[in-house]
């Protein structure tokens, strides 16, 4: 690993010295004899700096005899190792030489974290609370750093730089020649510790490291194994390329030790008549500028700690992750550290917005749905952000997974798991609502209007575990690695006393009866008792796969020429319900043309399942193709011929309510899963840049924190016009009706009402009031319906054909609009109806549009000549609607219904004229109306 700062130049450092004192000397000889009269009084300014010096190495001297003395007493009071495990481990290290002498391991109950001392008789420090708040694994991971630390004989370096400390304890050079020895020798532990390890291990050790630098740092006699935290994002950061390690770089250390050690105080001897406002260093001076250039980077953390909400006792071994929405990298994107003994951790995050992800407490333990998905953000001005968590308390059940596993669930669970190794987890959801409870079960889509408490557990490699009770109902979802289950517990049950089980006859269910006669039941389990206590044992089978579904396409840029190397992502779905991201992707080849297999498997959760692809290369606008249903046959699917659009960039600055920048805030386009993937943050001044996008309205979400902003960004075909949009966020106000009721339509034939809308996108101001006497033709839209803006091309051909038979035609947006991007979005489609932005603050009270009681958007409203409502789009067409329609579509020489393959293109258009067609039939009804 290379530096950043630059090495010392000792000989020009030395030079100058000697220059400098030559110079000092002849003015002392110039005044050697100094007044009678005070010679006698006078005391030396040698000795004066050699009573300093003395005082200095006093009581450096006495420090660490003291620190060496504690440090005896400490061992002393501890016990011996008696971790087979590890003991085997030192002795085998021993046996193959790897070791000189015999190492003592000690276990301490002192608060320090694990530490490594002493040259004759090398010795390991391991406290007590290892065992409570480490695996295993990472115990092992400990001992092997500090045996490295016993190889390198460090504890001797360490020795040697504290003699050198105490003799020239006046000069920083020792000091910064010290700090950088203990640095280089944890960066070559470190190395030499994960030169055999995978990054994933390599990964877990750099989290070891800021676990224990939690702990206390002393002794000072002794090396901890995290090190002074300054340190730690240099370690960290070399994880990933380990540095050699280099005995060259040791030995010259030891012979910088040594220089220091036999010049003693020559300097000062040489100095010792030099006046006092002479006595400075160049080499000192040259370091310290040496420094300043080099800051270290800013580290960010999220801190607290978790405890009892009903004892406030702490609860250790408690997983807290965190979510980085915006990395790339899955294996970085959640966050995780343990709780210590104290329930206190300590996670390093980037700077502004992250979230708190359904953190894993231990069994017993849950937190309330608010408390376990909540929006951080961490400030230049605030870089340790203090949040503590309250754990709620429930009910343990004993289980017992003996499942099988598809390959693809096998890849999955390995994927959300650093190590790479499978782990295995089960959560609880309660679910109250017993028909959303059973169409879950049946693997029908479901949906919750607010957000159900839950608790995660993971199994052991043998499948046995501890999942939680939580809430109140006592009515759950087991979700039990690949498959799910039901557990009702009655309201008072007492799953330690259970005293009988029964099979429920033609089900798959079991109920527990307790000792007060209250019962609980759990389907797929099979139940045993063992002292009362139940534990519920999961024989899952497999899913076996029906058979594998073949997709394939061809992907193309506007002129037709095939793409190659554009990311194929699946999404799954199911009629009627949700869809998500699947994880497997494939590429185009050089003819622009992809194929990849997935299996289909018997499990009710993939009945009727549907398939896309969303496609994304840089420099290219991402995109999601039709949605297209799984055929029983297992047909291949095409999605044919998928053309990309020329992507835009579209820089964004985001402020808060005081015009402050707020860094880390994150940006996400929403209107597909390929745009979603183009997820950003901010940086440092709340400047980012959004890349591929597609030209027309991007609904964009900026979070920062509880800072929440929906917005709709207009990117505009030609780049040159994408200039920096400000946005600015406001405190988010969850709404207080989960309800809102439609106001009732003005009739058609009653007065159209005036409206005060004062800023309108030619810069004039519009009334009702102007237009008495002529058609006025009303487009009610906002830039987040979709639908409106695709309509925009009708309403572009009904303006040119009647605007000239003095029809009148105005926009009006509803009142979250922003003007910039109104104007922007008629500029780009070359609109140019005046379009004013209503009163209000949301789409929910918006004024003009609650006076009308529009139904929906877009709602195209034409007045009469006496200002009447004279047709309004947004009520039911007399008749029958189909049929209705149909004839609009046959009048506007259009198939309908549109074909079953239609791309999204051509149903845009067969609307639009279907649209043209209805609109222009009322407006010339209007025009043709005698008053």
């Amino acid at each position: 690993m290379v530096l950043n700062s630059q090495p010392l130049n000792l000989s020009t450092s030395h030079n100058s010295v000697q220059t400098h004192t030559t110079d000092e000397q002849n003015v002392h000889h110039a005044a050697m004899i100094p007044p009678a009269t005070e010679s006698n009084v006078r005391i030396s300014s040698s000795s004066l700096i050699t009573g300093l010096w003395f005082l200095g190495f006093c009581i450096l001297l006495i420090r660490e005899i003291g620190s060496r003395w504690m440090l005896s007493r400490l061992i002393a009071n501890s016990q011996p190792l008696h971790d087979s495990e590890l003991v085997t481990l030192i002795a085998a290290r021993q046996k193959q030489g790897f070791l000189k002498s015999p190492v003592r391991c000690i276990v301490t109950d002192a608060e320090l974290g694990p530490s490594s001392c002493g040259f004759w008789r090398p010795t390991i420090l391991l406290p007590r609370s290892l065992w409570e708040d480490f695996d295993q694994k990472s115990r092992r991971t400990i001992v092997y750093h500090e045996l490295e630390h016993i190889r390198r004989h460090d504890a001797l370096l360490l020795s040697l730089s504290r003699i050198a400390i105490a003799v020239h304890w006046f000069n920083p050079l020792v000091y910064l020649i010290t700090g950088r020895l203990r640095r280089e020798i944890e960066l070559a532990v470190d190395a030499a510790t994960v030169a055999a390890f995978d990054e994933q291990t390599r990964h877990h050790y750099g989290e070891l490291l800021i676990q224990l630098s939690q702990y206390s740092q002393k002794p000072i006699a002794a090396l901890p194994m995290a090190g002074k935290r300054s340190a730690l994002h240099a370690r960290i950061s070399q994880l990933t390329n380990p540095i050699r390690e280099s005995r060259p770089r040791s030995a010259l250390a030891i012979c910088v030790l040594l220089l220091f050690l036999v010049t003693g105080l020559s300097d000062a001897a040489q100095k010792k008549e030099q006046p006092e406002q002479n006595q400075k260093s160049p080499a000192v001076s040259t370091r310290q500028e040496q420094l300043s250039e080099s800051k270290p980077t800013a580290q960010y953390f999220i801190t607290g700690t978790v405890r009892d909400v009903h004892t406030g006792k702490p609860v250790s071994n408690a997983e807290i992750q965190v979510l980085v929405e915006s990395e790339p990298d899955i294996n970085k994107k959640i966050l995780k550290v343990k709780t210590n003994a104290a329930g206190e951790y300590r996670l390093e995050v980037p700077v502004g917005n992250v979230r708190l992800w359904l953190p894993a407490l231990k069994p017993g333990y849950w937190l309330k749905p608010a408390d376990s998905l909540q929006a951080l953000a961490t400030t230049p001005e605030n870089p340790i952000l203090k949040h503590d968590i309250a754990a709620q308390t429930g009910p343990i059940w004993n289980v017992h997974w003996k499942g099988e596993l598809t390959d693809q669930q096998v890849k999955l669970l390995r994927a959300h798991s650093r190590e790479g190794s499978l782990q295995l987890r089960l959560s609880v959801q309660e679910v109250e609502d017993d028909a959303k409870r059973a169409a879950w079960l049946k693997g029908e889509p479901v949906s919750f209007q607010k957000s159900i408490a839950s608790s995660l557990s993971y199994l052991d490699q043998a499948g046995r575990g501890k999942l939680t009770q939580v809430g109140t109902s006592g009515k759950y979802i087991l979700m039990l690695v690949n498959d799910l289950a039901e557990l009702i517990v009655e309201p008072g049950f007492d799953n330690t006393r259970v005293i009988s089980l029964k099979r429920i006859p033609e089900t798959d269910q079991t109920e527990m009866i307790d000792a007060s006669g209250k019962t609980a039941t759990v389907s797929k389990a099979t139940v045993t008792l063992n002292h009362g206590v139940p534990l519920l044992t999961f024989q899952i089978k497999a899913p076996k796969p029906l058979g594998m579904q073949k997709m394939s396409g061809r992907v193309v840029d506007e002129n037709g020429k095939p793409l190659k190397d554009v990311r194929v992502g699946i999404v799954s779905g199911m009629q009627g319900g949700g869809n998500a991201d699947t994880g497997e992707s494939t590429q185009t080849a050089i003819d622009g043309r992809f194929s990849i297999k997935l299996p289909v498997y018997d499990n009710q959760v993939f009945q009727n399942q549907q398939f896309s692809v969303m496609l994304t290369k840089d420099g290219f606008a991402g995109t999601d193709s039709e949605v297209v249903d799984v055929q029983k046959d297992f047909a291949p699917i095409d999605f044919k011929t998928l053309t990309l659009q020329p992507g835009h960039t579209l820089p964004i600055q985001v402020l808060d309510e005081r015009e402050q920048p707020l860094p880390g805030a994150i940006l996400e386009p929403g209107n597909d899963y390929a745009l979603r993937r183009q997820i950003t943050r901010t940086d440092s001044t709340g400047r980012a840049v959004l890349k591929n996008l597609p030209s027309g309205v991007v609904h964009t979400s900026i979070r920062w924190g509880t800072k929440i902003k929906e917005a709709n960004l207009v990117v505009s075909k030609n780049q040159s016009e994408n200039r920096e949009v400000t946005i600015h966020v406001n405190e988010f106000v969850p709404s207080t009706t989960s309800r809102v009721e439609k106001p009732k339509p003005l009739a058609v034939g009653q007065q159209a009402p005036e409206w005060e809308i004062p800023q309108w996108s030619d810069g004039r101001l519009h009334k009702l009031s102007d237009y008495r006497g002529q058609v006025v033709v009303l487009d009610f839209w906002g830039l987040w319906c979709r639908g409106c803006v695709t309509s925009i091309p009708a309403q572009i051909k009904l303006a040119q054909k009647y605007g000239a038979q003095g029809v009148v035609f105005l926009g009006i947006h509803t009142a979250e609009g922003e003007m910039s991007q109104i104007k922007k979005l008629q500029q780009s489609e070359e609109w140019t109806t005046p379009t004013g932005i209503d009163r209000g603050t949301s789409i929910l009270n918006s004024v003009t549009c609650e006076r009308y009681g529009v139904q929906g958007y877009p709602t195209q409203i034409i007045i009469d000549r006496k200002g009447r409502i004279a047709f309004r789009s947004d009520i039911e067409p007399p008749g029958n609607r189909e049929t209705y329609i149909r004839k609009l579509a046959e009048a506007s020489g259009v198939k309908w219904p549109p074909a079953e393959n239609a791309t999204e293109v051509e149903l845009t258009d067969i609307m639009n004229r279907v649209q043209y067609t209805l609109l222009s039939r009322e407006i010339e009804r209007v025009l043709q109306t005698k008053d």
